[in-house]
Parts: structure tokens; sequence; C-alpha cells
């Protein structure tokens, strides 16, 4: 498992550091961590704990969020783009950003329908929601949790059509790859976008408990049941997952 350090022990660290959701396999967390491990960056982390308030990490950040990234005195940053921008900066290889232009675009953009705004993470967190919202009377943890990500009934309902249209586009893109012979979501290596994929399949179909230690009790959550969502999830968008996780993540996932 992780050994993770007091926030007030990484401030201090003079190198790169990340607080990371603690216990739960977090697809951004773990998304960072991995592409900071295959770039041969070393890392300091320290815990988020999911549904409190984390003011300590507020204060700091800017952001009660995770996963939160800083390098030596440059201000914490948490966005997605920005923290893999940051690790292209420090370690350009093995590059995860492809340098030609059209398919930095499709990286990129493909990238930001599993990790952005109305992306599956945020459509998947709305669904992960929708049970404990609309039954009017949700954990404190929820009701935090649903504001950071804009909670609304019609938000929740068209959550499925939407994960399905990201995952149709990935899995369109992949096809074109494979029939290529090309093993890669764009180009013929490894980008940053096989890697979110892989994360971001926690909350989808998480992997078995042996790789993917997630309590038990919070693995029915993590697991997508809307048929739409199912339907769309092509057998080769999983057998990808499988592949990426096998040779580049860390197995079982540390969180």
């Amino acid at each position: 498992m992780i050994d993770y350090l007091t926030l007030e022990q990484i401030k201090k660290h003079n190198g790169l550091r990340i607080v990371l959701v603690k216990g739960l396999p977090s697809p951004w967390g773990q998304a960072a961590k991995t592409m900071f491990e295959l770039k041969g960056l070393p890392y300091v982390a320290a815990p988020y704990v999911p549904f409190s308030a984390n003011e300590a990490i507020h204060a700091w950040g800017g952001e009660d969020s995770a996963p939160l990234v800083a390098w030596r005195d440059e201000k914490p940053i948490h966005r997605w783009i920005d923290i893999l921008n940051l690790a292209e900066r420090l370690a350009p290889s093995p590059a995860l950003i492809p340098s030609d232009a059209f398919q930095r675009a499709v990286m990129v953009g493909l990238s930001h329908e599993l990790c952005g705004e109305l992306g599956i993470g945020w459509n998947r967190r709305l669904q992960m929601f929708a049970p404990a919202m609309e039954a009017g009377d949700p954990p404190d943890g929820v009701r935090l949790l649903s504001g950071k990500y804009g909670y609304n009934s019609a938000d929740a309902k068209a959550a499925g059509l939407r994960i399905a249209g990201s995952l149709r586009a990935l899995s369109s893109q992949l096809e074109g790859q494979y029939e290529r012979g090309r093993s890669f979501f764009v180009g013929d290596s490894l980008s940053a976008l096989d890697i979110y994929w892989t994360a971001f399949m926690n909350l989808i179909d998480p992997l078995p408990k042996t790789q993917c230690p997630l309590p038990d009790e919070m693995r029915p959550g993590f697991t997508a049941t809307d048929p739409t969502v199912l339907e769309a999830l092509s057998p080769l968008l999983r057998q990808h997952r499988d592949t990426i996780f096998k040779q580049y993540f860390r197995d079982p996932m540390e969180f």
C-alpha cells in the first residue's frame, strides 16, 4: 500500500507531491500516479479522506479535491490536463502526449470525454449520487460531493446517454487503431489516453478484488448497471483495459 505522509510533511518536501484519495480507486489519482511512475518521477503522497471536508487541503491547494499535485515551490494544481502537462515537462520521455498535432488533438479530446466536466467520470459520479439524492435525505458526504459535481435530477437522468456516447467514441477510435495493427488509442505507442481509460474503468467495471482491492461494500456503487452504458461498453474496450493494466499499472492497484 501507499506509504502516506501527512499534508504538512509533503508541503515541506522539495520535490513532487501528490494528494490522493485514500482507500478508493479514484481514476484521476490512479492515472496521475501511474504516469509519474512510468516516467520514473519519484513523489511523496498525502491522503485525501473522501466524503469529508478537507479544509487543510483546500487551504493549501485552493480546491477541496484530489488528486492535488505540487512541484517544488510552484502553485499546486488539480486539473487533469495540468497534471499531465507537468509530468511531460518534468520527464519528456516516455512521452504520453503525441507530437503529431492531429493525434494530440484526438488524444486530448477523448481524454476530456473521460476526465473532464460532463465526461464519463463526472457522469458516473452523478449516477452514483442519484439514489441517495433522489431519496431526499442524503448523507452529509454525498451531499458535499454532489454539490461539487453540480448534481441535479436532469443531468443525472441524462448521464447514461452521455456516458454511452463517450464510450462509443472511444470504441470507434480503438477499433480503427486495431484494424491498422496498432495496440494503442492513438499512434504507435502508449499515450495518456490509454492510462486514463484503464483508470476510469474503475467507475464502470472495476477489476477483480485481487487487482483492485476496492472494499466489498463500495464495489456495487462503482459498478455500472445502466443498460445504456453496458450496451456501449464494447468487448474491445474491456480487453484494452486488461492489456494496459497488465503492462503498465501496479498490480494490485494501490490506493
